[in-house]
């Protein structure tokens, strides 16, 4: 592979695989739709890191997706950030937000620890969930595990360890840059080689490549995964080039919010005209969008006559 000579700061995730090493991947880079994101909120920085990353493990899980649909991946805890919730769709589009409590956060923010181990200072005891949708007519896939782990990377690798049958390697990043915030990841698992029934063995001899591949993921820093000014070309060769590199075509991410008139009306519909009176503020109800903080404002006549339009 030949490496490109500077960044072009996409939002892209960029499949790879390293020949030499037995091993598929991906690296994820997002800047305009993480920034986006975290600033529409302003979130304190404790909770803006922690929602990153937790974008940036989305993307480097949902473009491993073989179908349309889309992937939430959430973390419930009993810290003072008790929610962050990020969806990804197949078509790239991202979206997230978090619930906390600022008097918490703030009280915990820079007392020892938290950069290091952020999930037991922040989120505390709880779960993350991996959530599969793909669409009407089809059963959700979840798969849970608990938040034992000092950063959401940690708590990553114990869901691959029981839930997956190939060995996979995680690394996450975010970082303030020039005033902007960015995040990267970058995932890569074993290739497993087709047995009896096309069932996936790892052949023992490989071991020594996974560990070395390892080994040259964790050289991998913080730095390289979000600065705009180093290509994932270039970054990939860094770590892999004596092993044969070869990446696939880039697919583009970017924020976007499925919320709209039609879907908050149709939530509303389904409201108790009586429980309708009790939100009325000045004569309209408004709906705020968690994820994008669009505002909506909807007269109790809208709401009755979404009602009655719809099917019983």
């Amino acid at each position: 592979m030949v490496p490109e000579l500077s960044g072009d700061g996409r939002d892209a995730i960029q499949p790879f695989q390293v020949e030499g090493l037995h091993l598929s991947g991906r690296v994820v880079r997002l800047g305009e739709a993480v920034d986006r994101v975290l600033g529409q909120h302003d979130y304190p920085e404790p909770v803006s890191r922690l929602l990153g990353e937790l974008m940036a493990l989305a993307a480097a899980l949902g473009g491993g997706l073989k179908f349309d649909g889309r992937l939430t991946v959430e973390t419930r805890g009993d810290g003072p950030v008790r929610l962050i919730a990020v969806d990804y769709t197949s078509d790239g589009r991202m979206r997230g937000y978090a619930s906390f409590d600022a008097g918490r956060v703030a009280a915990e923010h820079g007392s020892a620890g938290t950069r290091e181990s952020p999930v037991p200072h922040f989120i505390g005891n709880g779960l993350l969930a991996m959530t599969i949708d793909q669409g009407r007519g089809t059963e959700l896939y979840q798969g849970l595990v608990s938040l034992d782990g000092a950063t959401l990377a940690d708590c990553a690798h114990n869901y691959f360890r029981q839930s997956d049958q190939v060995d996979t390697a995680l690394k996450l990043a975010v970082a303030r840059r020039d005033g902007g915030w960015r995040a990267g990841a970058i995932t890569m698992q074993r290739i497993a080689e087709l047995g009896p029934g096309d069932m996936p063995v790892l052949s023992s001899d490989r071991e020594d490549d996974w560990r070395r591949a390892v080994a040259l993921l964790s050289s991998a820093t913080g730095d390289e995964l979000t600065d705009p000014a180093l290509s994932t070309h270039t970054l990939l060769y860094r770590l892999f080039h004596e092993d044969g590199v070869r990446v696939y075509e880039t697919r583009d991410l970017s924020f976007g919010c499925s919320c709209s008139e039609q879907r908050a009306l149709a939530v509303l519909g389904r409201i108790p005209a009586t429980e309708i009176d009790e939100l009325l503020i000045e004569g309209v109800v408004e709906v705020v969008c968690q994820f994008c903080n669009r505002r909506q404002t909807f007269t109790p006549e809208e709401i009755a006559a979404q009602r009655e339009g719809e099917p019983t």
